[in-house]
């Protein structure tokens, strides 16, 4: 259901083709509003590939194939949030919880013994997973965090561990680290494996990995789980500024369009330079040909619709593209909240316990599994590393007056790269990025460029 294992197929020559890859099988014409689509956000749209003869099978489909002329894709499983407002706030709670406890106890039976390894993060979906394990009596269990010395997230993952009784470890990045993986064959190698033609390759994790395989921490019968995708699933990523329009029962068509613009201003922001009419003009047809080919439901509500934009475009893409690090050395994986039920479950419960993940958040403070969903357990966010918690302070100071969106601008251009956790800019030489006229938003924004010339041979810079 999450398109955990890409497919990619074409009709070439009277054959069916199939890959993990789409840029192995053959092809002609490159698919310029998808590149387009891809140099933006770092996916395509629905299925999408670079090019116009190669599709990537969607979550939750299948493709039929008997010869050139009877083929066809079809579903099996849909994900089209409907609200189902009969059922009381309480009576939501306790079926969630239910999920929940079926989550822990399949992820039990289906580790078999085996130690499970957990990524740990301050969020809420990796702790569930740990702290579900702990509630139920699974004890082989070993976490890790990574990032920059002192990181927000590895103080709060090392704060969890302590508490539920789990061997924690963390990974220190800093950016000599960084730049002198970036020059191995084997992170190379991994660049090339995961350039699937849909989406760009994710390193969230992949230096970590890398230091805890080599160093015994992760063997090879050990089964990694992560939190993906709960945050999502939840309501955690319905856009804030557009609630009071998602509401609107009245000029569904006019609204139709407000949100698909804001869906375009979160998810289509990689680079500044790219932000023009034209761009998201092209963004606007493709994303309204997705839902008008998707939809056949007209009772759909509007944060329905942008539930599915992502889950079919950003989640099953660009997110689960994270997995294929544990593939690349050799490494068992499951995805938990990408359970079948608990996305049908979801798919149903309303907008208003969705925001701000209302239902999610008081349930895990109800169950309170392993006794870190307490007000002990809140973290707040500092930035990493300490000597620019200083500089930005110094700098800020001196925007105050001239506004947030220069501020913004000025973050973006000079001290993200020394904030990012996972020093992802650290292939870029410090000034070079500073003189540069194309602004990143993060560095997802310079591996699309990477993607693109892996796939394409060259890139829009």
């Amino acid at each position: 259901y999450s398109r955990g294992y890409p497919i990619f197929w074409n009709v070439a020559r009277g054959n069916l083709q199939l890959s993990a890859q789409a840029n192995l099988l053959e092809k002609q014409l490159i698919n310029h509003n998808q590149v387009t689509a891809f140099r933006m956000s770092g996916y395509t749209t629905n299925d999408n590939t670079l090019w116009r003869d190669i599709k990537c099978l969607k979550a939750g489909s299948f493709l039929f194939y008997k010869n050139k002329k009877q083929f066809f894709c079809k579903r099996y499983f849909s994900f089209l949030p409907i609200e189902n407002n009969k059922i009381s706030y309480n009576s939501y709670i306790l079926k969630l919880s239910r999920q929940i406890k079926n989550i822990i106890k399949k992820i039990i039976k289906d580790a078999g013994g085996k130690t499970i390894i957990i990524p740990l993060s301050a969020g809420l979906d990796s702790r569930l997973i740990a702290s579900g394990l702990k509630h139920f009596n699974y004890n082989k269990v070993k976490c890790f965090s990574y990032g920059l010395k002192n990181n927000y997230e590895s103080m709060a993952s090392k704060k969890i561990s302590k508490k539920l009784g789990y061997k924690w470890t963390f990974v220190e990045i800093n950016h000599r680290k960084a730049k002198s993986f970036y020059k191995t064959k084997k992170y190379k190698k991994y660049l090339q494996d995961s350039a699937d033609g849909c989406a760009t390759s994710t390193i969230q994790g992949l230096y970590a990995i890398n230091e805890l395989v080599d160093k015994g921490f992760i063997k090879k019968k050990d089964i990694i789980i992560n939190g993906n995708s709960g945050d999502f699933i939840s309501g955690g990523h319905i856009p804030k500024p557009t609630v009071r329009i998602l509401i609107d029962k009245k000029n569904l068509k006019l609204n139709l369009g407000k949100i698909i613009q804001a869906h375009i201003e979160k998810h289509y922001s990689l680079w500044d330079a790219l932000n023009t009419k034209c761009n998201k003009d092209i963004i606007k047809k493709e994303l309204n040909f997705q839902i008008a080919s998707e939809l056949k439901n007209s009772k759909v509500p509007l944060f329905g619709l942008i539930e599915l934009l992502e889950y079919e475009n950003r989640q099953t893409k660009y997110v689960v593209n994270s997995q294929r690090i544990y593939d690349f050395y050799n490494l068992s994986w499951l995805l938990p909240l990408w359970n079948k039920s608990y996305i049908k479950f979801w798919e149903k419960v309303p907008l208003k316990y969705k925001l701000d993940q209302k239902l999610y958040k008081e349930t895990l403070k109800i169950l309170n599994f392993g006794g870190v969903w307490t007000d002990n357990f809140q973290f707040s966010r500092h930035v990493s590393p300490k000597w620019m918690i200083l500089v930005r302070l110094f700098f800020k100071t001196f925007f105050f007056f001239i506004g947030k969106k220069k501020w913004r601008l000025f973050e973006k251009k000079y001290l993200n790269y020394w904030t990012e956790n996972i020093c992802g800019f650290s292939d870029i030489n410090f000034l070079k990025f500073c003189v540069s006229k194309n602004i990143p938003r993060n560095y997802v924004s310079l591996y699309t460029l990477i993607a693109e010339k892996i796939n394409l041979g060259l890139n829009w810079k």
